[in-house]
Protein backbone atom coordinates (compact mmCIF):
# COMPACT_ATOMS: atom_id res chain seq x y z
CA UNK A 1 0.00 0.00 0.00
CA UNK A 2 1.24 3.29 -1.10
CA UNK A 3 1.00 6.17 1.24
CA UNK A 4 0.80 9.76 -0.50
CA UNK A 5 3.44 12.14 1.41
CA UNK A 6 1.26 14.52 3.29
CA UNK A 7 1.77 18.25 2.47
CA UNK A 8 3.54 20.43 4.48
CA UNK A 9 2.88 23.46 5.92
CA UNK A 10 5.31 25.55 3.77
CA UNK A 11 3.97 24.34 0.59
CA UNK A 12 0.46 25.30 2.35
CA UNK A 13 1.54 28.82 2.65
CA UNK A 14 3.46 28.85 -0.73
CA UNK A 15 -0.06 28.21 -2.20
CA UNK A 16 -1.77 30.58 -0.63
CA UNK A 17 0.79 33.33 -1.07
CA UNK A 18 0.47 32.55 -4.70
CA UNK A 19 -2.94 32.56 -4.63
CA UNK A 20 -3.41 36.37 -2.72
CA UNK A 21 -0.86 37.61 -5.16
CA UNK A 22 -3.03 36.45 -7.90
CA UNK A 23 -5.87 38.29 -6.33
CA UNK A 24 -3.88 41.55 -6.26
CA UNK A 25 -2.61 41.69 -9.05
CA UNK A 26 -6.34 40.97 -10.82
CA UNK A 27 -7.49 43.77 -8.29
CA UNK A 28 -4.45 45.98 -9.84
CA UNK A 29 -5.08 45.40 -13.47
CA UNK A 30 -8.82 46.45 -12.98
CA UNK A 31 -7.83 49.69 -11.62
CA UNK A 32 -5.87 50.46 -14.42
CA UNK A 33 -8.59 49.41 -16.37
CA UNK A 34 -10.41 51.97 -14.85
CA UNK A 35 -8.25 55.18 -14.40
CA UNK A 36 -7.97 54.28 -18.16
CA UNK A 37 -11.34 54.47 -18.64
CA UNK A 38 -12.11 57.52 -16.72
CA UNK A 39 -8.71 59.44 -18.37
CA UNK A 40 -10.41 58.59 -21.82
CA UNK A 41 -13.93 60.32 -20.69
CA UNK A 42 -12.83 62.96 -19.31
CA UNK A 43 -10.26 63.47 -22.39
CA UNK A 44 -13.49 63.19 -24.54
CA UNK A 45 -15.82 65.43 -22.05
CA UNK A 46 -12.87 68.22 -22.38
CA UNK A 47 -12.73 67.78 -26.30
CA UNK A 48 -16.28 68.10 -26.31
CA UNK A 49 -16.67 71.47 -23.90
CA UNK A 50 -14.05 72.86 -25.96
CA UNK A 51 -16.07 72.79 -29.03
CA UNK A 52 -18.97 73.43 -27.77
CA UNK A 53 -16.98 76.94 -26.34
CA UNK A 54 -15.05 77.69 -28.93
CA UNK A 55 -16.39 80.98 -30.63
CA UNK A 56 -18.22 80.42 -34.08
CA UNK A 57 -15.68 80.77 -37.13
CA UNK A 58 -17.35 83.71 -39.19
CA UNK A 59 -17.05 83.09 -42.84
CA UNK A 60 -17.07 85.86 -45.00
CA UNK A 61 -17.79 85.04 -48.39
CA UNK A 62 -16.31 86.89 -51.60
CA UNK A 63 -17.98 89.50 -52.76
CA UNK A 64 -19.46 89.04 -56.54
CA UNK A 65 -16.66 90.93 -58.80
CA UNK A 66 -18.43 93.47 -61.04
CA UNK A 67 -19.07 92.06 -64.55
CA UNK A 68 -18.75 95.15 -67.22
CA UNK A 69 -21.42 95.45 -69.15
CA UNK A 70 -21.25 94.94 -72.92
CA UNK A 71 -20.86 98.22 -74.57
CA UNK A 72 -22.22 98.02 -78.40
CA UNK A 73 -20.00 98.91 -80.91
CA UNK A 74 -20.34 102.44 -82.17
CA UNK A 75 -21.87 102.75 -85.70
CA UNK A 76 -19.41 104.19 -88.49
CA UNK A 77 -21.47 107.49 -89.33
CA UNK A 78 -20.77 108.74 -92.29
CA UNK A 79 -19.97 112.39 -92.96
CA UNK A 80 -22.45 114.18 -95.00
CA UNK A 81 -21.90 114.75 -98.30
CA UNK A 82 -22.02 118.27 -99.97
CA UNK A 83 -23.11 118.96 -103.26
CA UNK A 84 -19.91 121.07 -104.47
CA UNK A 85 -22.21 124.38 -106.73
CA UNK A 86 -22.38 123.74 -110.46
CA UNK A 87 -18.88 124.95 -111.86
CA UNK A 88 -18.84 128.26 -113.75
CA UNK A 89 -17.57 129.34 -116.86
CA UNK A 90 -14.18 130.21 -116.48
CA UNK A 91 -13.60 134.15 -116.88
CA UNK A 92 -10.85 135.37 -119.14
CA UNK A 93 -7.86 137.14 -117.57
CA UNK A 94 -8.05 140.81 -117.65
CA UNK A 95 -5.30 143.21 -118.04
CA UNK A 96 -4.48 144.83 -114.98
CA UNK A 97 -6.75 147.49 -113.97
CA UNK A 98 -9.83 146.33 -115.97
CA UNK A 99 -12.78 143.97 -114.51
CA UNK A 100 -14.29 141.19 -115.80
CA UNK A 101 -17.56 142.62 -117.90
CA UNK A 102 -20.64 142.39 -115.69
CA UNK A 103 -24.13 142.33 -116.99
CA UNK A 104 -26.24 146.35 -117.28
CA UNK A 105 -28.09 147.01 -114.08
CA UNK A 106 -31.52 145.93 -116.12
CA UNK A 107 -30.40 142.57 -117.66
CA UNK A 108 -30.04 143.65 -121.15
CA UNK A 109 -27.49 141.71 -122.94
CA UNK A 110 -26.79 141.16 -126.25
CA UNK A 111 -24.59 138.43 -128.30
CA UNK A 112 -21.52 139.48 -130.09
CA UNK A 113 -18.23 138.32 -132.16
CA UNK A 114 -15.19 138.18 -130.23
CA UNK A 115 -12.35 137.02 -132.72
CA UNK A 116 -8.76 135.25 -131.17
CA UNK A 117 -6.10 133.98 -132.93
CA UNK A 118 -5.13 130.20 -133.42
CA UNK A 119 -2.49 128.19 -132.20
CA UNK A 120 -0.62 128.51 -135.22
CA UNK A 121 -1.11 132.52 -135.01
CA UNK A 122 -2.10 132.28 -138.66
CA UNK A 123 -6.22 132.87 -138.66
CA UNK A 124 -8.57 134.31 -136.13
CA UNK A 125 -11.77 132.69 -134.94
CA UNK A 126 -14.28 133.93 -134.11
CA UNK A 127 -16.95 133.32 -130.72
CA UNK A 128 -20.16 134.48 -129.83
CA UNK A 129 -20.22 135.55 -126.13
CA UNK A 130 -22.58 137.45 -124.10
CA UNK A 131 -21.95 141.02 -123.15
CA UNK A 132 -23.70 143.72 -121.53
CA UNK A 133 -25.57 146.29 -124.73
CA UNK A 134 -24.86 149.43 -122.66
CA UNK A 135 -20.67 148.54 -122.72
CA UNK A 136 -20.77 146.03 -125.51
CA UNK A 137 -17.81 147.68 -127.58
CA UNK A 138 -15.56 148.15 -124.11
CA UNK A 139 -16.78 144.89 -122.97
CA UNK A 140 -16.26 142.51 -126.20
CA UNK A 141 -12.55 144.49 -126.64
CA UNK A 142 -11.70 143.32 -123.61
CA UNK A 143 -12.43 139.69 -123.62
CA UNK A 144 -10.00 139.90 -126.92
CA UNK A 145 -7.26 141.69 -125.21
CA UNK A 146 -7.14 138.86 -122.65
CA UNK A 147 -7.89 136.01 -124.63
CA UNK A 148 -3.68 135.34 -124.58
CA UNK A 149 -1.25 135.41 -121.83
CA UNK A 150 1.30 137.47 -122.31
CA UNK A 151 4.48 136.96 -120.29
CA UNK A 152 5.84 139.78 -118.15
CA UNK A 153 3.50 142.14 -120.42
CA UNK A 154 1.21 144.10 -118.19
CA UNK A 155 -1.64 146.49 -118.99
CA UNK A 156 -3.18 148.92 -116.59
CA UNK A 157 -6.41 149.84 -118.60
CA UNK A 158 -7.76 150.65 -122.05
CA UNK A 159 -10.58 152.64 -123.70
CA UNK A 160 -12.45 152.66 -126.68
CA UNK A 161 -13.67 155.69 -128.50
CA UNK A 162 -15.74 155.45 -131.80
CA UNK A 163 -16.03 158.68 -133.94
CA UNK A 164 -16.70 158.81 -137.45
CA UNK A 165 -16.42 155.10 -138.28
CA UNK A 166 -13.02 155.24 -136.57
CA UNK A 167 -12.22 153.47 -133.57
CA UNK A 168 -9.48 154.54 -131.10
CA UNK A 169 -8.07 151.75 -128.60
CA UNK A 170 -6.08 153.65 -126.03
CA UNK A 171 -3.70 150.87 -123.87
CA UNK A 172 -2.24 151.87 -120.60
CA UNK A 173 0.90 149.87 -120.23
CA UNK A 174 1.20 149.08 -116.19
CA UNK A 175 4.05 150.76 -114.50
CA UNK A 176 5.53 147.29 -113.22
CA UNK A 177 4.98 145.61 -116.79
CA UNK A 178 8.83 143.85 -117.68
CA UNK A 179 8.21 144.16 -121.44
CA UNK A 180 6.96 147.14 -123.76
CA UNK A 181 4.47 147.01 -126.94
CA UNK A 182 8.00 146.89 -129.36
CA UNK A 183 9.21 144.21 -127.26
CA UNK A 184 6.42 141.90 -128.25
CA UNK A 185 7.07 138.79 -130.73
CA UNK A 186 5.38 139.24 -134.42
CA UNK A 187 2.95 136.48 -133.40
CA UNK A 188 2.18 138.59 -129.64
CA UNK A 189 1.50 141.41 -131.63
CA UNK A 190 -0.60 139.82 -134.39
CA UNK A 191 -2.53 137.92 -131.23
CA UNK A 192 -2.68 141.54 -129.55
CA UNK A 193 -4.05 143.87 -132.34
CA UNK A 194 -4.88 141.99 -134.72
CA UNK A 195 -7.87 140.12 -132.17
CA UNK A 196 -8.76 143.77 -130.90
CA UNK A 197 -9.23 145.09 -134.69
CA UNK A 198 -11.08 141.95 -136.20
CA UNK A 199 -13.89 142.17 -133.25
CA UNK A 200 -14.47 145.59 -133.67
CA UNK A 201 -14.69 145.17 -137.78
CA UNK A 202 -16.62 142.40 -137.74
CA UNK A 203 -19.45 143.45 -135.57
CA UNK A 204 -21.63 145.27 -138.54
CA UNK A 205 -23.86 146.93 -135.62
CA UNK A 206 -20.89 149.15 -134.45
CA UNK A 207 -20.18 150.63 -137.65
CA UNK A 208 -16.60 150.57 -137.47
CA UNK A 209 -14.16 151.40 -140.74
CA UNK A 210 -10.99 151.65 -139.03
CA UNK A 211 -9.13 150.62 -136.57
CA UNK A 212 -6.36 152.77 -134.42
CA UNK A 213 -3.84 152.10 -131.45
CA UNK A 214 -2.54 154.35 -129.26
CA UNK A 215 -0.48 154.30 -125.60
CA UNK A 216 -1.88 157.46 -123.21
CA UNK A 217 -2.71 159.21 -126.08
CA UNK A 218 0.64 158.81 -127.95
CA UNK A 219 0.32 156.38 -130.93
CA UNK A 220 1.56 152.77 -130.65
CA UNK A 221 4.19 152.41 -133.43
CA UNK A 222 5.99 148.83 -134.07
Amino acid sequence: MVRLPASTPTQTNRQAVNTTAIKTTGVNMMRVKRAGIKGLVLALTLAMASCATSPDTAVVEPEPKAVPEAVAPKKETKPSVVEAPPAKDPVPAQADGTQPSKPSADGDMVTVEVYTIDDQCNDFIAQPVQVSSAKAIDEAVGKAMSAEEYTAFKLAGYQVNVTGGTAIVDMQLAPGSERKFVSLSSCEQRSLFGSIEETLLNNDAWNVNSVKFTSSGKDIIL
